[in-house]
């Protein structure tokens, strides 16, 4: 019973678990506190030490009441949950102004009576610092700020990403700004850049955080379903609609953030309705005869020209205006080249928690991944990882380990380019090469453009920079 419920093996001794619990106290990374049932210290791990800025015989023995009291830190997250008989979640500020992300955690006796009260802290200071560093320095100190304190949310998805270019870093100090109006958006950028973690983000940096964020990709439903899926339909309302009637996801949304990708995907029928719901913020079910009202935000991607799309009259112009309130163009990798390697070592280091390796980059080969481009961008360079980790046998990746896009050969290429020229001009005519290597090898482009995860109109695009421009079915 221990086993399953605590996830401990059984062939464990007593030593085994003091030697653990004393390496965890000594080594850990986050914070651990622990009070007892009357508010009383009874144990501090290293970290929250460092933390905190205090040493564990300060605080051992005494009240929490009394080391809030003292400005050793505020609030206590502790007696909260004495109070509260249950798990919290809030920021403390130490005496140094430094914010720490705690959680109160109940330990109740086999009665249900809390015995102790187990708080686990993280700092979060440095993403604090982070967003202060996006900002302007001509900027007032009030006029753009957004307090990361109010959650963990939005710390955690600034964590996952990795900004290092200038072009980022712009991308950035614009999501922030623009999180804190409740506007529609337009993200755009080729396929692959991260739309989505920009979505994500926009959703838990903005007081919706706390509501739902949905997502659909509008290119991989049938324009026959879309309407269903977009505002749900009433029982009975087409053939094999749910006998029960089915919420859409705006409904889903309320409160929260729809991210709409591929938004020029959408049917032209379908753009009349959702204009409408901009409009009034309510809908009709497919089916139905009462409107609904609610209250959801829309943040919308496309790696189309809508613009080009308005004046073809395949998407609305109203609705271009309505949703491109705050347009955000994400750049694609070529543009921020000083992310490659960064955004290579963290999908490496992530890979090889999830897997259990031990791969490492060697360094001729981070030496090629800085110098090719990615026309599928960073979903390219993070499936290129993935495969590398997945299919290298032994630990070290080498130039040999690479496919062919990126192999010995396609370096030879890379190399017979005049020194003279820019590193610009390099990796565009590496770039080039690649993408005529993909055509020839697959037969058309619009076969390459599938593989490399891009649309065959940026496939051309990009070959039609080409001096001479290079052409394949």
């Amino acid at each position: 019973m221990m086993q399953k419920k605590t996830g401990l093996s059984s062939t464990l001794k007593p030593k085994d678990f003091e030697l653990i619990f004393d390496a965890i106290m000594e080594h850990s990374k986050d914070g651990l506190f622990v009070v007892d049932k009357n508010g009383v210290v009874v144990m501090v791990n290293r970290a929250t030490e460092e933390m905190f800025s205090f040493k564990s015989v300060e605080v051992l023995g005494k009240n929490v009441r009394d080391l809030v009291e003292a400005g050793f830190y505020e609030p206590s997250v502790s007696l909260q949950v004495l109070r509260q008989k249950k798990i919290i979640s809030l920021i403390q500020t130490t005496r140094h102004q430094k914010k720490i992300l705690s959680t109160g955690v109940p330990i109740s006796d086999a009665e249900g009576q809390i015995k102790f009260v187990m708080v686990n802290d993280r700092d979060i200071s440095h993403i604090n610092m982070l967003a202060a560093s996006l900002y302007p320095e001509k900027l007032s100190k009030d006029s753009l700020r957004l307090d990361f304190s109010d959650t963990d949310l939005a710390s955690a998805e600034l964590e996952k990403m990795v900004v290092k270019s200038p072009a980022m870093v712009k991308v950035i100090q614009m999501v922030i700004q623009a999180s804190k109006f409740d506007v529609p958006m337009i993200l755009t950028g080729e396929s692959g850049v991260g739309k989505s973690m920009i979505a994500r983000l926009i959703h838990q940096l903005s007081r919706r955080r706390n509501y739902p964020f949905t997502d659909l990709n509008c290119a991989a439903i049938t324009p026959s379903l879309i309407e269903s899926e977009l505002f749900g339909h009433e029982s009975g309302a087409f053939t094999g609609a749910s006998a029960k009637g089915k919420k859409g996801l705006f409904e889903t949304a309320d409160q929260g953030t729809l991210f709409l990708d591929e938004i020029g995907e959408i049917p032209l029928p379908i753009q009349v309705k959702l204009l409408k719901f901009l409009e009034t913020m309510e809908f009709i079910r497919v089916g139905g005869t009462s409107p609904i009202k609610i209250n959801t935000k829309i943040i919308a991607a496309t790696n189309q020209d809508l613009e080009k799309m308005v004046a073809e009259g395949r998407f609305r112009q109203d609705l271009y205006f309505r949703l491109n309130v705050v347009p955000i163009q994400i750049p694609s990798l070529v543009e921020r080249s000083e992310d490659i390697l960064p955004l290579a070592l963290s999908f490496l280091d992530r890979f090889n928690q999830e897997l259990n390796t031990q791969k490492i980059l060697s360094q001729p080969v981070c030496q090629v991944l800085s110098q090719y481009d990615f026309p599928g961008n960073v979903r390219e360079l993070e499936n290129l990882i993935r495969r590398l980790v997945t299919m290298t046998e032994i630990d070290c990746i080498g130039l040999e380990h690479l496919p062919p896009l990126l192999s010995k050969t396609n370096m030879v290429n890379l190399k017979s380019i005049p020194e003279t020229r820019s590193y610009q001009g390099k990796t565009g005519a590496f770039k080039q090469q690649q993408l005529k290597q993909a055509v020839e090898k697959y037969g058309s482009q619009r076969k390459a453009a599938k593989i490399l995860g891009i649309s065959q109109s940026t496939l051309s695009r990009k070959l039609k920079k080409q001096d001479p421009p290079y052409f394949s079915g």
